[in-house]
């Protein structure tokens, strides 16, 4: 069963502002994607800004959205989307990660 979605508002706004058409359509198919298995099509990032607990984030375009998947509601929050420098984009290190 697929999880229910909350997009924060700054999340809907970078998506109605700042980003293009394909950037918009890429994290929504990144985002079905991620509703179906959470766990396995993400990653691990600890940023304590935004929770003092474990999240996760999945990469669409050349950014990153980060979320905490609620597995007793089967809920994802999608927190934050910020832009993965060209340098990050190509690490093996993921952004969050030393």
């Amino acid at each position: 069963m697929r999880a229910t979605v909350e997009l924060h508002p700054d999340v809907v706004w970078l998506l109605k502002k700042r980003c293009t058409d394909a950037e918009r359509k890429a994290f929504y198919n990144r985002l079905e994607e991620v509703r179906r298995q959470p766990i396995e099509n993400s990653e691990p990032i600890r940023d304590v800004r935004l929770s003092r607990y474990m999240l996760r984030f999945f990469r669409f375009a050349e950014f990153m959205a980060v979320f905490k998947f609620d597995l007793a509601k089967n809920r994802i929050r999608v927190y934050e989307c910020r832009k993965i420098t060209p340098s990050r984009l190509s690490s093996e290190n993921p952004p969050g990660k030393p």
